[in-house]
């Protein structure tokens, strides 16, 4: 008798301990921007741009900004996400994690099992390289999300064969990472008339979390992605 309460009594404790370590967010669809880098416009674009991508492949990308990971490594955060709200498809575990702290100035890319034969690690260290941390080492996390964003989600669907339409204007490559040859980089010139463009397009739509009808359940990760420091 005294050796069941005491196993109980352990067993409560290892349970609590996990669960005050439980990552808990708030998604308003894809976007859990918990350390409050994003606008309401640009979550709105990013939500209707994941969305579509989802609809067409199951793929559910999700982007997690945390104002601190507590003493946790970016890695098993990033895991314990993808994982606990189970994204991507059941049967496809196409799922991916985009978590950036800036106070410890660490980011990560996480991608579901589905994924890891059909996206090269190398893939995504290129893009966080390219595309998101000249805009972080700025502290311009806001550009750096969304470029980042809207690469991976390209990424993806090339990754599973679809096209998916995008919402909103994805900001250039950085200078500074020498893509600046890239096809959809925008000379500076130009970018007042492609705010102005998107800003009264009549086909820019809002993202209906009422028509959100949540993650896929797959939840498969093994670990593979890639981490970055600024």
């Amino acid at each position: 008798m005294f050796k069941r309460c005491w196993l109980l009594i352990v067993g409560l404790l290892i349970f609590g301990s996990l669960s005050a370590n439980a990552i808990t967010l708030k998604f308003n669809g894809f976007i859990a921007d918990e350390a409050e880098l994003l606008s309401e416009q640009v979550e709105n674009d990013l939500n209707i741009t994941l969305w579509d991508l989802q609809k067409k492949s199951g793929a559910d990308l999700v982007v997690v900004t945390l104002p601190s990971l507590n003493g946790r490594t970016v890695e098993e955060v990033a895991l314990e996400i993808g994982r606990s709200y189970k994204l991507g498809a059941v049967g496809k575990n196409n799922g991916m994690v985009f978590l950036t702290a800036p106070q410890e100035r660490k980011m990560r890319i996480e991608q579901g099992l589905g994924l890891e034969d059909k996206i090269a690690v190398s893939t995504l260290e290129n893009i966080m390289n390219d595309d998101i941390l000249p805009y972080y080492k700025q502290n311009d996390y806001e550009s750096g999300i969304r470029r980042g964003t809207y690469v991976l989600a390209r990424t993806v669907a090339q990754a599973e064969g679809v096209k998916f339409t995008k919402q909103g204007v994805c900001p250039p490559a950085p200078v500074s990472s020498g893509q600046s040859s890239r096809k959809e980089s925008i000379p500076w010139w130009a970018w007042p008339i492609v705010i102005l463009g998107a800003l009264f397009s009549p086909r820019r739509r809002r993202f209906s979390s009422g028509s959100f009808g949540g993650f896929g359940g797959g939840g498969g990760f093994g670990g593979s992605g890639c981490s970055g420091s600024w």
